[in-house]
Parts: structure tokens; C-alpha cells; sequence
């Protein structure tokens, strides 16, 4: 497990190196706000594509080498970004980045098989917990490398994340157990499964569309926040670096810390509709009062920490009602939805902000943080019944 763990994150510090350079390397070739969003949602379309085959190959061929592949063309596309010279390159780059962004949902599928189901919980928080560190360390070391080299900003964080990938690459190879025994590989479920088997009941069908839905806000208030701070409070990407790695350090200790505890104490559903009040309770702080440093500090941690929960929730219900031969299918195919969500979220929240004013796209977060509410609750009444 450690060994699954370090190498996801090794990999996520490369991806957070990026994350806050990107919407000023669109304004620097001269796009918009609507084209900055669309480099995170065209990453996300590609990993949407590719999420449940890199699934399904880790229950063909293992996790170990399904985990590097997805390593090596992370590094190939971070080689191309840190290279970019026009908008065009920049969209290549993310699209062959999303396309190879199967490594999470491995990852669950690997400490799914690793984990009984009193503590599956836990471990996906472990991975959510690997996220936020990840993020935690990674814009901010991104924001400092941005102003670092000659040439563009991307330069060296380009350089800097290549080399990580590879690193997490050759580590995974060399330590990383594979999870997924012999008996489970030549199983007749494992390959001959399809997506359409956990879509058959309307309960299936609504808990994938929960991972759209929570992910699009997830998404667009992650992809709005460097726009909103850059345009009303005028910050640089050292600052909205600085400002995502405090917010992914929050991310790192609720999942880390209070995810377990919290799922034993109260279960999976009343955690998501308590993340999803926090939610709420932030997005509202945003639309109602004027923009300032404080807001934002306090603010955007709220709406990015509260739905957070929503990440080890889902995937642990999931591991629940999936049988364990099909585990790299189930968080497949989750993962593939939520990219779904991370496709429309960026994308609608970039129209608002520009279209209408910096402010629409909460409205929409707020909802989703609504919708996730009363799903919880729906779940929680059926349970009863």
C-alpha cells in the first residue's frame, strides 16, 4: 500500500506544478477566459475516453504495469507542454495528458484489492489524502518554478513534472506489489464485464451520475478560482499558487485524517451531505459578499474541501456493491464519469464567468452541492426502508 501511495503522489506533485501556470500561459498567447477553462475540460474529455479502458487493462494485465504505463505518457505529455510555444501545442499537450490519466483509478482498484470493506473507506481517503498533498506542494512549487529558467513559464515546471512521472514510472516498477492475484487476472468476470453491467438499476445509474455531478462543481470551481483571483483581486500565479497549496493541504488532512473516522462514525452518506453543506455554506459566502483577499482565503477552501468528501464516498460505496473481480472496471468507469463531469464543469463555468459576471458560475456550484445533498438524503431514506 505505502508503495501505491508514494508513487501517486509523486505523480499528482508533477500534475500540481502545473495546475496554476496554465490560465496565464492562455492569456500570455493571447486567449480567453472560456479558452483557459477549456485546457482543464479537454483534459478531462481525454480522461474520460481512456478512464474505464485503462480500468478494464488493469484487470487484464495487473496494476502494477497498467499504473506505469499511464506514468510514462504523463511524462511524454509534460515534455510536450513544457515545450508549448502557441495555444494549439498547449491543447495537444493536455489532450495526450488526459488521455493517459488512468492512474487514480488504478490506484482505487489496487487498494480496493488490498482492503476488506470495514476499512475500503479509509483507503480512499488514503488516495484522496495523497491528492491533496499532492496539491498541497505542487502549485506552490509550480508558482516559484513559473518565475524560474529562460523562455515561457512552463518551462522548467514542464521539465520539473516530466521528470516526476518518470520517477513515480520506475518506482512503481521496481516496488510497487502487484495487488491483483492470478486467480482474479483468468477469472471469467474480469474480462468479460461490461460498462453497461453497473448501469442496470436506476440506483446504479443515479450513484454514476453523482460522480458527474460532483465533480463538475469540484471542477469548475478549481478552474474559475485562478481566473476569479487573477481579474477582482489582481494576483499573480505565485499567489494563486500559494493559495492552491493551502487549500490542498486542507484536502490532505480531511482525507487523510478525518475521512475514516468519519465514515465509521456516521457512514459514507451522511459524510457527503455534510461535506456538501460546507459546500454550500461557501459558495453562498462568495456570491453575497464583495471580493477580497479574506473571502477568498477563507472561501474557496470551504467549496473545494467540503465536496471533497464526495471522492472517497462514492468510490468506497462503489467498492461495496462491486464484486472484487471486477473492481478495475467499477473505478474505471467511475473515474471515466467523473472526468465526465470535470469536461462540462470547467467548460460552463468559464462561459458564466466571461458571459455573464465573475459570480454566475457559483450559482452552479452551489447546485451541485445541492443536488449531492439531497442524493444523500434519497440514499439514506431508501437504506431505511
Amino acid at each position: 500500500m505505502p508503495a501505491v501511495l508514494f508513487a501517486i503522489f509523486v505523480d499528482l506533485l508533477g500534475f500540481g506544478i502545473i495546475v496554476p501556470i496554465l490560465p496565464f500561459l492562455v492569456e500570455e498567447y493571447g486567449g480567453t477566459e472560456t479558452m483557459g477553462t477549456a485546457l482543464f475540460s479537454i483534459y478531462a474529455l481525454m480522461a474520460f475516453a481512456s478512464g474505464p479502458l485503462w480500468g478494464r487493462l488493469s484487470d487484464r494485465v495487473g496494476r502494477r504495469p497498467a499504473l506505469a504505463a499511464t506514468f510514462a505518457g504523463a511524462m511524454v505529455s509534460y515534455l510536450v507542454l513544457a515545450f508549448a510555444d502557441s495555444l494549439m501545442m498547449l491543447f495537444i499537450a493536455r489532450a495526450f495528458s488526459g488521455a493517459m490519466a488512468g492512474n487514480v483509478g488504478i490506484a482505487m482498484a489496487a487498494m480496493a484489492d488490498l482492503t476488506d470493506e470495514n476499512n475500503r473507506g479509509r483507503a480512499m481517503g488514503m488516495i484522496g489524502g495523497v491528492f491533496g498533498l499532492g496539491f498541497a506542494v505542487g502549485p506552490v512549487l509550480g508558482g516559484v518554478l513559473s518565475e524560474m529558467g529562460p523562455g515561457s513559464h512552463v518551462l522548467v515546471p514542464g521539465l520539473t513534472a516530466s521528470f516526476l512521472s518518470m520517477t513515480a514510472m520506475l518506482f512503481a516498477l521496481r516496488f510497487m506489489p502487484e495487488t491483483k492475484s492470478v486467480e482474479e487476472e483468468t477469472h471469467p468476470t474480469a474480462s468479460k464485464s461490461s460498462f453497461t453491467d453497473f448501469l442496470r438499476t436506476p440506483a446504479q445509474t443515479t450513484m454514476f451520475a453523482m460522480f458527474v455531478v460532483t465533480s463538475a462543481g469540484q471542477s469548475m470551481s478549481f478552474s474559475i478560482m485562478p481566473f476569479w483571483t487573477m481579474k477582482l483581486l489582481d494576483w499573480s500565479q505565485v499567489q494563486v499558487g500559494y493559495l492552491m497549496g493551502s487549500i490542498g493541504l486542507g484536502i490532505a488532512v480531511i482525507q487523510s485524517l478525518a475521512i475514516g473516522p468519519l465514515f465509521k462514525r456516521i457512514g459514507e452518506l451522511k459524510a457527503l451531505m455534510l461535506g456538501a453543506t460546507l459546500h454550500m455554506i461557501g459558495c453562498a459566502v462568495i456570491i453575497f459578499m464583495p471580493p477580497s483577499v479574506t473571502v477568498a482565503m477563507i472561501t474557496f477552501p470551504f467549496v473545494m474541501c467540503g465536496l471533497t468528501i464526495s471522492f472517497p464516498a462514492l468510490n468506497s460505496l462503489l467498492s461495496r456493491r462491486t464484486d472484487r473481480h471486477r473492481q478495475g472496471a467499477a473505478m474505471g468507469l467511475s473515474n471515466g464519469m467523473s472526468a465526465l463531469g470535470r469536461v462540462l464543469g470547467p467548460i460552463a463555468g468559464g462561459v458564466m464567468f466571461e458571459q455573464i459576471t465573475p459570480g454566475a458560475p457559483f450559482l452552479a456550484i452551489a447546485a451541485t452541492g445541492i443536488a449531492t445533498f439531497l442524493w444523500g438524503s434519497w440514499e439514506v431514506r431508501r437504506a431505511r426502508a
